[in-house]
């Protein structure tokens, strides 16, 4: 027991020190803004459940990231610290999972396999949902499998309890965990030759109560915030009555595609790390990756079809979930959830393989030979490129980071010294202006593209009156979205005014930059210069409620009065704002908009939220615009007050 407590610690240790390195180095996720904005709607609710946050997505690790922020504070390197935790230990609960399933040596590489893989690294250094996941779905497999193995009745019946907890909590997580309620039904059916007197098996029954009662609280509130089951319905069926890049369903991939885009999933995930290696050593690892799929599942059939009890908890749970992914876009980390059954399969293989080898010698083990010099390979480079990943691993959007630069350093040889504005294809700008943001670049962004018309199958186009009107000096789309999005049409139009000025085929870094032909021209987002005649806020009353000190968490409330100084009735738009959004969140994206009598008055009130500590003066404004007759909108009031100071 000792020794185990020992190796599990110093696995946990080994996995956070890679996965920590590298926290600050990822560009952000559209997800992980996604996560974070949900982080702060929470918080301006005082964790009371809304249905903005429960509408599309499981916000477990948005709660708990609230309350990261309550306790330290609310920085997005922080947040991520929350899955570098919960991927460290999960490495440590697969080494416990693998011994007590198999033997010690099972536990230990596949540990060492999940320790060291460049792509749950990379997953468990951002603030997203696939860490905290598979933390749960491995202390499900470890407590369930300990139920199913301990003879005396009262051990058994905890370890059922607490496995249902655990999958309850999974599901809590992240709807993709479903896949475990029928994986556990097909293992107590296969098993038990389809008497379906076992599924009423004390064990089983509490395993399947407690992991309903865990998930009842999120159905609960589902209800509660008039939400339903519509983020279930989302999952599986709306998000895909629009076709986009990245929401194509794996059963509208044609039948002839279908294996090209599964071996290069496997190899996306399995063999995340190649990037990094020279091509005769990606071709090796390519190789042993792809081989040993195969030859583990295969090997590991003929005991399933014999209904062994080991195997068959550890494919049935597999096949569910490759029948959930074949309804779910075609992303790869979908695959991510493979890790602690694959590994524990292809680890007991090799130990097993071993075992072979010393009793009858390398002659007669011709298949022993190959799988242990191929999982000696494939673990192999797991150590050379999970090691090294804080430093190379830079993300998905590491395209968007290299592209700014490229941006910033054109900007520098032209001497040009405006104002930038950059089109983006992502649909959120948050992933564009987080690497602008530390950067130091004069620049502001837009997205290019537009919701298709409810008449199409697309789910957007690229918008080309928007570049028409606003100019943008640079697009930035990657690779894989201007091969999508920019048709013959729109290339023709796009062209007449833009040139391919960069085209990066290194992969990550697979991105196109379009320079616009005439980069001298000035930029004005503001619209109309303020009049001041048509409306004001009140300066005193803005101030009075803008505090000089503030704490991080707590809940502030900005107020503006709104005064029609018109001679008519006018639609009034306010939008609030920090001088720097990563150090004071604005709920509602700091935007409100109010009719007004002429002479009338308004007040409107904004909460806001400190996220970290800052030292120095930071602004707080507000700006007003009002809707002209000729239906043009121009900013006609503003007003600023400082922050001095945010403490924890």
């Amino acid at each position: 027991m000792k020794k185990d407590i020992l190796i599990g610690i110093s696995l946990f240790l080994v996995a956070f020190v890679i996965r920590v390195a590298g926290v600050s180095s990822v560009s952000m996720y559209t997800d992980e803004w996604l996560y974070w904005i949900d982080t702060n709607r929470i918080l301006a609710s005082n964790f009371i459940p809304t249905r903005e946050v429960f509408e599309y997505t499981n916000p477990f690790l948005s709660y708990i990231g609230a309350l990261i922020t309550l306790l330290f504070e609310g920085e997005l390197k922080t947040l991520r610290i929350i899955s570098v935790i919960f991927g460290s230990l999960t490495v440590s609960m697969l080494y416990l999972f693998g011994k007590v399933m198999y033997d010690r040596m099972t536990g230990l590489i596949a540990a060492l396999f999940l320790c060291f893989s460049p792509y749950h690294s990379l997953y468990s250094r951002i603030f997203m949902l696939e860490a905290l996941t598979l933390f749960f779905i491995t202390l499900f497999l470890y407590f369930f499998w300990l139920s199913q193995c301990s003879e005396e009745w009262k051990k058994s019946t905890t370890y059922a309890i607490i496995s249902g907890a655990m999958m309850g909590l999974a599901f809590d997580a992240k709807y993709i965990s479903f896949f475990l309620f029928p994986g556990v039904l097909v293992y107590v059916l296969w098993t038990r030759r389809f008497d379906f007197k076992e599924i009423l098996d004390t064990k089983i029954i509490l395993t399947l109560i407690f992991a309903f009662l865990f998930f009842l609280p999120l159905l609960i509130i589902l209800f509660y915030t008039g939400v339903g089951l519509n983020p279930i319905v989302y999952q599986s069926k709306e998000r895909f009555e629009k076709v986009s890049v990245a929401n194509i369903r794996v059963a509208d991939i044609p039948l002839i595609e279908l294996p090209v885009r599964v071996e290069r999933s496997i190899l996306d995930v399995f063999a995340h790390g190649a990037v990094v290696l020279s091509p005769p050593l990606k071709s090796i690892f390519f190789f042993s990756t792809i081989s040993l799929f195969p030859i583990t599942f295969l090997c590991y059939l003929p005991d399933f079809m014999r209904r062994e009890k080991k195997s068959t908890f550890l494919i049935a749970p597999v096949l569910m979930l490759l029948v959930l992914l074949f309804g779910l876009p075609n992303k790869p980390y979908y695959m991510i959830n493979l890790f602690p059954f694959y590994f524990i399969m292809l680890s007991h293989l090799t130990a097993k393989s071993f075992e072979h080898l010393k009793r009858n010698g390398c002659y007669r083990n011709i298949l022993s030979v190959l799988i242990i010099s191929l999982t000696v390979i494939m673990l192999f480079f797991y150590l050379i490129t999970g090691s090294t990943s804080p430093f190379w691993d830079e993300g998905e959007y590491s395209w968007i980071k290299s592209g700014v630069e490229y941006i910033k350093n054109d900007i520098i040889r032209s001497g040009y010294e405006g104002r930038i504005l950059i089109g983006t294809t992502t649909y959120s700008k948050a992933p564009v202006n987080y690497p602008i943001y530390f950067s130091d670049l004069n620049a502001s962004t837009i997205s290019i593209l537009k919701p298709a018309s409810k008449y199409s199958s697309e789910l957007a186009d690229i918008d080309l009156e928007k570049i028409n009107i606003l100019k943008p000096h640079y697009l930035i789309p990657s690779e894989e979205k201007y091969e999508y999005y920019f048709k013959e049409s729109i290339k023709r139009e796009i062209f007449k005014n833009y040139k391919i000025f960069f085209h990066s085929k290194m992969y990550p870094h697979r991105y196109y930059v379009l320079k616009r032909n005439m980069l001298n021209h000035q930029i004005n987002l503001e619209g109309s210069p303020m009049s001041g005649k048509d409306g004001k806020i009140s300066q005193d009353l803005f101030d009075g409620s803008v505090p000089n000190v503030m704490k991080v968490g707590k809940i502030y409330t900005v107020l503006v009065q709104v005064k029609n100084t018109g001679d008519s009735r006018t639609n009034f738009y306010v939008n609030v704002y920090s001088s720097d959004q990563y150090v004071v969140y604005v709920d509602g994206g700091g935007w409100c908009s109010i009719v007004l009598n002429r002479d009338s008055t308004g007040m409107l009130k904004f909460k806001i939220i400190p996220l970290r500590e800052y030292a120095g003066d930071l602004s707080i404004t507000a700006d007003l615009y009002a809707r002209f007759e000729d239906g043009t909108c121009g900013k006609v009031d503003s007003c600023s007050d400082y922050v001095v100071e945010i403490i924890k």
